[in-house]
């Protein structure tokens, strides 16, 4: 990255390998077994951290206690009220959003989600922050690195000492818009309700933009070549070879993902991941 600049007396700086993520706990999906083991095959040195048994964890990836980060009673703070088909999923998936930035604080590790395909090994200043662009606008929250210095931790600090954690760098339509309408309707509401990105893509691309440091992202290419519904492609017969001989591209967040017993293509990515690591 641009920050990157030589150690004392001209030598280089600080290089590391090492990763961090989260599962909860229960079996991985076949697209986690496959991302992780990719991330090892590349060179990575992969932390799991989990609140309960993982049985089918693919080799050559540690395990800490996740309690060691952020106590799992956070989840009862993000439970919708409003929306309650959201109550199944969205709790462990908005306190994954806090994880990954107190895992930052913890071990200083880069955060990579469990569905990001690698292609290549990454490596990194501990001393930089680490993010990249999903889109013209937008900051991809998948692929982390804040270092001790970051005011983006603080903001998360200060925004779990409120007694309702509804962020200060909301835009206008949520943090101003719905809870308008909740209270005008008489509907109780959690900050889970606002919208399910609010910890998360929205909240670092507000935070960069607020703390000046947006343009410190990496190319979109390096994480998110793919986005959305394109991701999808990853199970069709089309070219993808550029992924592998291209330097430019670390790794594929999966963000579109299909269920384990889904067949893809022949000569597809999918079908060449599985291959290797499946």
């Amino acid at each position: 990255m641009a920050n990157i600049e030589a150690g004392a007396n001209g030598s280089q700086p600080r290089r590391s390998a090492n990763a961090s993520t989260m599962w909860f706990d229960g079996p991985l999906r076949l697209v986690d077994r496959v991302c992780l083991s990719s991330m090892v095959d590349v060179g990575m040195t992969v932390r799991l951290y989990t609140f309960g048994d993982v049985p089918n964890l693919p080799p050559g990836i540690s395990v800490e206690d996740g309690r060691k980060v952020l106590d799992p009673k956070l989840i009862k703070r993000l439970i919708p009220i409003a929306k309650k088909h959201q109550r199944g999923w969205l709790p462990t998936c908005h306190f994954s959003d806090f994880f990954r930035i107190f895992q930052q604080k913890h071990d200083g590790n880069l955060w990579f989600d469990t569905d990001i395909l690698m292609f290549r090994k990454f490596e990194y200043s501990p001393d930089t922050h680490i993010f990249a662009k999903e889109s013209r606008f937008r900051m991809g929250f998948s692929v982390l690195r804040l270092p001790s210095f970051s005011p983006i931790i603080g903001e998360y600090q200060d925004l779990l000492c409120q007694p309702m954690l509804i962020p200060n760098w909301l835009g206008w339509r949520r943090g101003l818009l719905r809870p308008v309408i909740y209270r005008l309707f008489k509907k109780e509401f959690s900050p889970s309700d606002l919208g399910i990105t609010i910890f998360a893509n929205d909240a670092l691309t507000r935070l960069t933009r607020r703390h000046r440091i947006g343009g410190q992202a990496l190319p979109k290419a390096s994480f998110y070549h793919w986005t959305g519904n394109q991701t999808l492609q990853i199970y069709r017969n089309i070219s993808w070879s550029f992924f592998l001989d291209h330097s430019n591209h670390y790794g594929l967040h999966i963000h579109r993902k299909v269920d384990d017993n889904f067949k893809p293509e022949q000569g597809s990515l999918w079908s060449w991941a599985i291959g290797h690591y499946g």
